[in-house]
């Protein structure tokens, strides 16, 4: 039987642990035999997600490396390194026991960690970031490259990150992420009278909290009926500034505080438009599509891989990173016309059941790895 490994350290769970997660389940359906590499540390959430899908998970000290030279980074880099030899001898009995056929890398940090049993007919790199024009940068990809027999990106965007620091393009492909239908075939196409916007994912700076806020209290006096929820979590620090924020923005009343929920039909089954406000190079944008299933226009930043998700005026509105009057523009239209919403939301649909399903996500990664994919979908309802 054909077998893959998947490295996904996942300290905590975001994208591309979700994906990571998706792809095991979907690669183990077309008969593959999956075994999933994942770090000590952590909250332990990815690992109890691994387990409730019986999926077989091997716990290393895959930790933290920097290319930053601060004092912090290089004491959590030293501290990583003093447990590399045990790494180390862990890993390479994971190859001699299980002997992958192919090993899917999903942190720059962990493969480099792994760099002396990388092999370039077996380990590929699932690019889940932007890779900043940095000479470090430059120097460790171009590194990897030569260990590696290809790099896989989540979008043109982070594909174009790859190869403008010379990674060579015949090394480098575009796979969408894809993901089930979250609907489960009843998308929400009855927008509520009153809009109710969401924001889903870790709370930080980066994701542009802040700026939401601003533009929401300056829609308020218009629609002092729209509701804004958050769905996430963050720091302690962090989220009791946004929470003073709020006050002080006198739009308290108006925000709702969900913490994290793993449960995607609890996120989306009350919501009406899914705000993507991120001030960072986003190198895909997994709740837009996952909205989407839900009939739900995005409102989203033009940065990085977003842009190839939100079609603008179509399937959503785009606007300029950290442009608070664009933003609360777009809300304001949103705001006042159902009508809008529900035809954006039905065109978003079609697209990411075109352009990001799940069986097109691992029929791709199949042929990446040289597997023969089945429809298990198409299978079943023949039988």
């Amino acid at each position: 039987m054909v077998k893959v490994a998947i490295v996904c350290g996942a300290g905590v769970v975001s994208g591309k642990e979700i994906m990571a997660l998706e792809l095991a389940k979907g690669l183990r359906d077309t008969g593959c035999e999956v075994e999933v590499v994942t770090s000590f540390w952590g909250d332990r959430e990815f690992l109890g997600r691994l387990q409730d899908e019986n999926l077989r998970a091997h716990i290393m000290r895959l930790g933290f490396i920097s290319a930053t030279l601060s004092l912090e980074c290089l004491r959590m880099t030293a501290h990583q390194m003093l447990f590399w030899p045990g790494l180390s001898l862990t890993y390479k009995r994971f190859l001699s026991e299980v002997r992958p056929t192919k090993i899917v890398h999903t942190n720059w940090q962990h493969a480099l960690l792994l760099w002396p049993f990388l092999n370039c007919e077996r380990d590929i790199f699932w690019v889940h970031e932007l890779v900043p024009k940095k000479p470090q940068y430059i120097r460790l990809f171009r590194a990897l490259s030569r260990r590696l027999c290809e790099f896989v990106a989540v979008s043109q965007a982070t594909a174009t990150s790859l190869t403008r620091i010379g990674i060579p393009k015949h090394k480098v492909r575009v796979i969408y992420n894809g993901v089930r239908d979250s609907s489960g075939g009843s998308p929400h196409l009855t927008p509520s009278s009153f809009p109710v916007f969401g924001i889903v994912g870790q709370v930080g700076p980066w994701k542009g909290h802040e700026d939401l806020f601003q533009a929401f209290a300056e829609v308020m006096p218009s629609h002092p009926e729209a509701q804004l929820h958050i769905f996430g979590r963050g720091s302690l620090e962090y989220e009791e500034y946004l929470r003073r924020n709020a006050v002080q923005l006198g739009i308290e009343q108006n925000v709702t505080w969900h913490g994290f929920v793993k449960d995607c039909d609890k996120i989306y089954n009350r919501m009406d438009v899914i705000v993507i406000p991120s001030r960072c190079e986003e190198s895909f944008g997994l709740t837009a599509v996952e909205a989407s299933y839900c009939a739900i226009p995005a409102i989203a930043s033009r940065r990085g891989g977003l842009p190839e998700i939100i079609d603008d005026g179509v399937t959503g509105c785009l606007f300029e990173a950290g442009d608070i009057r664009q933003l609360a523009q777009s809300i304001l239209t949103l705001s006042g016309n159902v009508d809008l919403r529900k035809q954006m939301g039905e065109h978003a649909r079609k697209r990411s059941m075109s352009l990001f399903s799940h069986d097109r996500f691992v029929q791709e990664f199949c042929e990446i790895l040289e597997l023969k994919y089945r429809n298990v979908a198409t299978i079943n309802r023949v039988e």
